[in-house]
């Protein structure tokens, strides 16, 4: 049951959930009624929540037709992680330094990843694991942030990749190769090294993205 406190940021929160890990299929319409219904609610909160969700970029609207979630783009995914692969270590050369507890923090994200993907080899738990480890690295790194503005446009291009990292998370991404490019960056935080692990952060992006889109590729042909 959700509480009143706030209740359109708890709505918004459960359809991003839903959008993530697909139980509203990409390239479908939403059925209001089913969805209310399902969770708990009346369509008045519902709605509201998809509105916000359509003017941050989640979700499809046509007048007099409803909300739709949109299908999964692999040009759409290629240009927010171009913007990522560039903002986020922007965001970090100009952050205040790391603190030793943010630090460990992100050496601990990697190995509950690493953890979980040993420990439930399927692809639900897997997928999960990987958008959490994503999402959060960033965020983390991100609370460090002197520019409110720049943090709030990477959060939401953050939530835009999720779907598309948990599709696929899915399909047989290479997880042991990200996590040792994760070690690698833990490595040079931990040493001091922002400038080199911001060039990494930015090679990093790239290089898994050309292997995530076309995953997406085969994926949407099929």
């Amino acid at each position: 049951m959700f509480q009143r406190k706030p209740l359109r940021d708890e709505v918004q929160k459960e359809i991003l959930n839903r959008i993530v890990d697909g139980r509203l299929v990409p390239g479908n319409r939403i059925n209001e009624t089913h969805l209310a219904s399902d969770m708990g609610l009346s369509r008045t909160p519902l709605r509201e929540a998809m509105i916000t969700l359509v003017a941050r970029g989640f979700l499809n609207s046509d007048m007099g037709r409803g909300f739709a979630n949109p299908a999964l783009d692999p040009q759409q995914f290629r240009e927010i992680q171009a913007m990522l692969g560039r903002l986020e270590p922007f965001a970090l050369a100009q952050s205040s330094t790391l603190s030793p507890q943010t630090v460990m923090e992100l050496n601990n994200l990697v190995n509950r990843a690493r953890m979980k993907m040993g420990r439930d080899p399927v692809w639900p738990q897997q997928a999960e694991a990987l958008t959490v480890l994503i999402h959060q690295w960033s965020e983390l790194i991100m609370s460090h942030g002197r520019n409110q503005m720049l943090q709030t446009e990477i959060a939401r291009l953050q939530g835009l990749s999720s779907r598309y990292w948990y599709a696929v998370a899915r399909r047989g991404f290479p997880f042991e190769d990200l996590l040792a490019s994760y070690t690698q960056f833990y490595e040079l935080l931990r040493t001091g090294r922002t400038d080199d692990a911001c060039g990494l952060w930015e090679d990093q992006t790239n290089y898994f993205v050309v292997a995530a889109t076309n995953i997406l590729m085969e994926s949407t042909a099929g």
